[in-house]
């Protein structure tokens, strides 16, 4: 063989798994207490996009919130030259408080535009991916930071290989690997450890 520079090349053969990116993983979760009267979401392995609705929440606290918007652009509308700086920012409060709460702009526009509160609220899903944990039913009772469903953005995965002792030498941080799966033969899959 004719003597050259290259880097050394070595098979390593591994077994191993297919797992979420912990970092990809998201909870939708209650922000507020109150009773969940619909879930669309109804079981695990949904895909879902990012703003699409995932569960219709009854709470007084919410009822109250709407209220307490429509009382500050009614008083931003009635105010005076001189008022009007602190009821542009009580109004601002407001939205703030229900974005805070999960509701999105469209929904706030919504309630300013409808005039009046409505009892329950439509949540919808904060990122994209596949409903990994349905934790909640139809009629649950939630309190705020209860989880309701667990969202797995698998555009990017982690593959969890098993190395032996002997083939750590041929191993490190950065490197390019390529791999195959059973679930798809003949496919070459490329990563980075």
């Amino acid at each position: 063989t004719r003597v050259e520079r290259r880097l050394v090349a070595h098979e390593v053969r591994m077994q191993g798994r297919v797992d979420y990116d912990e970092t990809r993983l998201v909870d939708s979760t209650a922000r507020i207490p109150g009773r969940l009267d619909r879930l669309y979401v109804d079981y695990t392995g949904v895909l879902v996009r990012q703003h699409d609705h995932l569960f219709d929440i009854y709470s007084p606290k919410l009822v109250v919130a709407q209220d307490e918007l429509l009382l500050a652009m009614k008083a931003f509308q009635e105010s005076t030259p001189r008022t009007r700086e602190q009821a542009a920012n009580n109004l601002r409060l407001a939205e703030e408080k229900l974005r805070l709460w999960g509701l999105l702009d469209e929904q706030i526009d919504e309630i300013k535009t409808r005039g009046k509160a409505t009892d329950r609220v439509t949540i919808y899903a904060p990122v994209g991916g596949i409903v990994i944990a349905k934790n909640a039913n139809k009629g649950a009772y939630v309190q705020e930071g209860t989880p309701v469903y667990t969202i797995a953005d698998l555009s990017l995965v982690w593959v969890s290989l098993d190395a032996y002792e002997s083939d750590i030498a041929w191993l490190r941080y950065g490197q390019e690997v390529e791999f195959t799966t059973e679930s798809y033969p003949g496919d070459v899959f490329k990563g980075r450890i």
